[in-house]
């Protein structure tokens, strides 16, 4: 079978091109005249101000749309013996600043990521980490919010600044419509935020990925502050939008998740039938008292709905009314009595007496013990074992906390690590059972805990691509200092130390499956050129795009900038060739790209590999510019291209 073949959106390089193939007069020494461009288009731009538009703005916006199109400025290189298990894993922890991260992604990850989970910072006044110049000065702001005049007086007394939402949205504006980009056009980006920002960021993700593309506000019940002046506030918020609900309308897509405890349930329904010999009130006591024990913030609670038992096990009742008014009022004989029974004032839901006669044979209808009580529907626990999820949960912080803690022999080296057990639940909820999750905020690595945890409870192959910057812990507080008595003085060695933590433990329960992952750290790009230059060199096939200062880079070390370059995953496969020639041939291969990679990185390349290359059909050759004269050039290329292949050089 072919792989599928990805379609990959435009750089801004390519919507450039596009745009000078329709109005190249807009053109001037390469750059866009947005005058003419207005000329040309006519009725197709508002006159209005730009201030006078419907949206989110905030001083700095355009900094911000500057900063989600630049080009990557970093490489990523691998770090051996950081990981588990690296030679068979397809999990990644990606160790650098997350924008550039994202941006060195692209090629290789373009709509190919099913969900993007997120816990940003929460703009709660705590310095930002990263090295973006978003921020906004003080004195600008206050000028272009017109707090205070030219001279700096100030005309206004704000009593909370702006300036800092002005920050935060300047901050997180690129990472997510970089994030936009790689996701897949049936993906998902779910974001936990608190109240500090989650207006600011429901406005934020109408501008980058359409207000019609939101789903839902998710409210997490974390916990109760008795302390709190006003109202005890234990909320925080996961706000989940499509990459595109067209998508999934078409696709016919419905949500739904395993009701949790079902088959608990069942085991304890079947030992209670057999021990009270179907004596049905014994049997819904035994099985309340075991719901009894089940506290609000387990997953198993909708199953205390189930209160009624019968042969077919649990079940609860419905109504049968017709939503509204104006419902079909066909009579109804009641079983034993033979009399009609009572019709619900509304009418029947069920729109026809054939529907109902059919709903009844099922066992999905239940009488009353006379013709005055209205027949109720019958939801039988066993045979409804999916559920769609509401959108209020419980989950408390202090739980999780402690979960976290036991990892670290009881000791906090994180402050506020996300329910892993949570993040399984909704992971599953939104992704198939071969799809990847991405977190380019993996603090304390609860994302790839939760994927290994989902695969291990519904037997899938998901994977993970967690992104966190090396910044170092704050030693003030507690958690910092313990972090750093062990030797996990940045957050990105708490990530990964948490991650072999729970992978050797899981191990030791038996679960199969990869519980491994690779850690790559950011790195200046060994090319001599920009990543982005290079790349776009490389697409056109040009035989001498630039030349390379590689001396001290061992070639192993460049194989994920040259794979970054060309659009391959991170988990591309990889195996050496064998052949007769002296050189060391690779080949890497992902379903995601059509096209095989053939590289060799020796200094010279041999006449002898052109016999290996011609045997390969259909690959892409890739060497050094200067391992080859460009007589041997020219006889490779030719040689190549007889054999459907291409043939570029670094």
């Amino acid at each position: 079978m072919k792989p599928e073949k990805v379609e990959r959106r435009p750089s801004n390089e390519e919507r450039l091109e596009t745009l000078r193939d329709l109005f190249p007069e807009v053109f001037t020494d390469g750059r866009v005249s947005a005058e003419r461009l207005k000329e040309l288009l006519e009725d197709g731009v508002s006159d209005a101000p730009a201030d006078e538009h419907y949206g989110l703005t905030w001083p700095g916006k355009q900094q911000a749309r500057r900063l989600a199109n630049q080009p990557p400025h970093v490489t990523l290189r691998p770090v051996p013996g950081a990981g588990v298990d690296e030679a068979t894993t397809g999990n990644m922890v990606l160790v650098g600043d997350n924008l550039q991260i994202l941006l060195a992604l692209q090629k290789s990850y373009a709509n190919s990521i099913k969900l993007v989970y997120i816990d940003p910072p929460y703009n709660t006044g705590n310095d930002f980490i990263y090295k973006d110049t978003f921020a906004v000065d003080e004195e600008l702001y206050l000028q272009e919010t017109r707090q205070a005049d030219l001279n700096g007086r100030l005309v206004s007394n704000p009593q909370t600044s702006g300036r800092f939402h002005s920050n935060w949205l300047g901050f997180m504006y690129p990472r997510l419509a970089v994030a936009q980009r790689l996701l897949r056009e049936d993906g998902f980006i779910v974001v936990s935020i608190d109240d500090a920002e989650v207006a600011n960021l429901r406005l934020l993700m109408n501008t980058i990925f359409g207000e019609e593309n939101f789903i839902a506000t998710l409210v997490w019940d974390r916990n109760r502050k008795n302390d709190a002046k006003y109202f005890s506030v234990g909320h925080e918020y996961m706000l989940v939008y499509a990459r595109n609900i067209g998508r999934l309308q078409d696709d016919g897509v419905v949500l739904r998740a395993p009701k949790e405890g079902v088959e608990e349930v069942r085991e304890l329904f079947n030992k209670l039938r057999k021990e009270h010999n179907d004596d049905w009130e014994k049997v819904r006591v035994g099985l309340k008292a075991f719901y009894d024990t089940i506290p609000d913030d387990d997953p198993r609670k909708p199953l205390k709905r189930y209160t009624l038992v019968d042969a077919d096990g649990p079940y609860e009742k419905g109504n049968l009314n017709w939503p509204g008014t104006g419902g079909p009022k066909y009579e109804v004989l009641h079983p034993v009595t033979k009399k009609p029974v009572k019709i619900p004032a509304s009418g029947w839901r069920l729109s026809t007496k054939a529907r109902f006669d059919e709903e009844y044979a099922a066992g999905r209808i239940v009488f009353g013990p006379d013709e005055t009580t209205t027949p109720r529907s019958k939801g039988c626990l066993f045979q409804m074992t999916k559920q769609v999820l509401p959108s209020v949960q419980y989950s408390y912080a202090q739980t999780a906390a402690q979960r976290f803690e036991a990892l670290f022999n009881n000791q906090r080296v994180f402050d506020n690590p996300k329910p892993f057990d949570d993040l399984a639940t909704i992971f599953n909820y939104l992704t198939g059972p071969d799809d990847v999750v991405l977190d380019f905020f993996a603090g304390s690595g609860s994302s790839g805990h939760g994927v290994w945890l989902a695969n291990q409870k519904y037997e899938t192959r998901r994977q993970f691509v967690l992104v966190q910057i090396d910044a170092p812990v704050d030693e003030s507080v507690v958690s910092g200092k313990n972090a750093a008595k062990i030797g996990l003085d940045t957050i990105d060695k708490i990530t990964c130390e948490r991650l072999r933590r729970v992978s050797k433990a899981m191990k030791a329960e038996g679960v199969k499956g990869d519980l491994g992952f690779r850690v790559f750290k950011e790195d200046s790009p060994a090319l001599a050129r920009p990543l982005h230059l290079a790349a776009e060199q490389l697409e056109k096939g040009q035989l001498t795009m630039f030349k390379e200062k590689l001396a001290h880079v061992q070639p192993a070390d460049l194989f994920t900038e040259v794979l970054l370059l060309l659009g391959f995953p991170l988990d591309a496969r990889r195996e050496q060739v064998p052949q007769d020639s002296a050189n060391t041939l690779w080949r890497f291969e992902h379903p995601r790209v059509p096209q095989p990679l053939l590289l060799c990185l020796d200094p010279k390349v041999d006449d002898d590999l052109l016999g290996a290359l011609r045997e390969r059909k259909n690959h892409t050759f890739v060497c050094r510019d200067e391992a080859l004269t460009d007589v041997v050039k020219a006889r490779f290329y030719d040689a190549l291209k007889l054999a459907d292949s291409t043939f570029k050089v670094l």
